[in-house]
């Protein structure tokens, strides 16, 4: 498996989730060539956007099948509070409501949920809640 494919399969995963769909989050795999045009265009909507990372990998010993990995997946959820907000989206989850559903929704015997934590781009008006998982694939 590459790291892609993980990245694809947890998207196909997310954007199978009625409670994300319902509160107009759509998720992205950091590797797709238009993934930070999509997802801005998705957050100016004011929509969360939800972008699948894998910033590392780690060896994690010997197999003759491929080459085994610890991993750390992220989930980053973006919004723009202030278009988030507006009148109208009450029915839209915020960057923090979107990652709680995929905390719940991927914690497990694949995926071990290790932190959530959130960051503010004041610059962008961008809020972000980052949820972070272990995981082992054979790469």
């Amino acid at each position: 498996m590459k790291a892609s494919e993980l990245q694809q399969e947890v998207v196909d995963i997310l954007n199978g989730l009625d409670a994300l769909l319902q509160g107009g989050c759509k998720a992205f795999a950091e590797n797709a060539r238009t993934v930070y045009d999509e997802s801005q265009k998705h957050v100016t909507n004011g929509c969360t956007a939800l972008v699948v990372v894998t910033p590392e990998m780690n060896r994690n010993g010997c197999d003759a099948r491929g080459i085994p990995a610890d991993t750390e997946l992220q989930v980053q959820c973006s919004e723009k509070p202030a278009l988030l907000r507006a009148k109208g989206s009450e029915a839209r989850l915020t960057a923090l409501d979107a990652a709680d559903v995929v905390m719940r929704a991927l914690d497990g015997a694949r995926f071990s949920w290790v932190s959530t934590r959130q960051t503010l781009d004041r610059e962008r008006g961008i809020l972000t809640a980052i949820v972070t998982f272990n995981t082992s694939v054979i790469l």
